[in-house]
């Protein structure tokens, strides 16, 4: 359940986690934004009805375990579009990561030792070359279809589709060999994407 909580100015996010037998057994509480909290369900009894005659559950929980907390903003956050100290790290380089890492894109890199002009220019060479690739893939797929026969278009190197039983939702799951080829430093069967 999401509410306005009017005392931290802040969307207050509450729910109860059951298991498949709708037996509760955590409350989850707090705001989107600030900390979430999970307590232990020791009891659950029927309560009153409520305004809209639904009758409600009284939970009695043991005390509330911090799951998360937001961290405050580094110093001049103002100047690092308000990033967190942890988003701030994200795009640092790391040796021996795989080709294809984004960290390693040219002209991001251009960008962040303020090369604005060389880093535009860059960025628009490899929106080129990416649109090259989608021209050949869709070329290769009208021949196919052409000749009759069934193209397999792209597939990543290390995820495989799949489609949940329970949702049926889409979902690309890893199926290995990312860390084996980081030990051997082996990165030939990748695409040349930059």
């Amino acid at each position: 359940m999401l509410t306005w909580d009017h005392q931290c100015a802040g969307w207050s996010v509450t729910g109860v986690v059951s298991d498949s037998e709708g037996q509760a057994h955590y409350i989850l509480s707090g705001t989107w934004d600030d900390r979430m909290e999970s307590a232990k369900i020791v009891q659950s009894s029927r309560g009153s009805n409520s305004a809209e005659g639904k009758q409600k559950t009284v939970y009695q929980t043991l005390t509330p375990r911090l799951l998360w907390k937001k961290y405050p903003l580094p110093e001049n956050a103002e100047n690092m579009y308000f990033f967190s100290s942890l988003a701030l790290t994200l795009n640092e380089e790391e040796d021996g990561v795989c080709v294809t890492d984004s960290r390693l894109r040219p002209d991001q890199r251009l960008m962040e030792e303020g090369q604005w002009d060389e880093a535009n220019m860059e960025k628009q060479r490899l929106e080129e070359k990416q649109r090259a690739v989608r021209r050949r893939r869709e070329a290769e797929a009208s021949d196919a279809m052409d000749q009759g026969h069934e193209y397999e278009g792209y597939k990543p190197l290390w995820f495989h589709q799949r489609t949940d039983p329970v949702t049926g939702e889409t979902s690309f799951v890893y199926k290995g060999g990312y860390w084996e080829a980081k030990d051997r430093q082996d990165w030939t069967m990748c695409p040349d994407i930059f």
